[in-house]
């Protein structure tokens, strides 16, 4: 099972991926991800990190749900959890009520 902040490569995508979802929704097998890039694409939505002595981007405002049970996946690493925390934040200032 993927935990939240998990670093995942998934079979036939180039591009890595974060869980944001918590471990409860993962139980269930699917997880709720954010894309990782190598090359920043300029959204105002990209937080970036260091992982492997390199910079990578995630894309907040690129939210995708997908079910892990007919995919085969990797675990490449985490995320600090300052950065999840950062991330987390600024997600929910794109879907914030009001």
């Amino acid at each position: 099972m993927v935990e939240q902040g998990d670093i995942i490569q998934i079979e036939n995508i180039n591009d890595l991926a974060l869980v944001i979802s918590k471990n409860q929704y993962n139980e269930s097998e699917k997880a709720i991800l954010c894309p990782i890039l190598k090359n920043s694409c300029g959204s105002t939505f990209e937080i970036e990190f260091t992982y492997n002595e390199q910079s990578y981007y995630v894309v907040c405002d690129s939210i995708k749900q997908i079910d892990l049970r007919p995919r085969h996946y990797s675990k490449k690493g985490t995320i600090p959890l300052n950065k999840l925390m950062y991330i987390s934040d600024m997600i929910q200032a794109i879907i914030d009520y009001i």
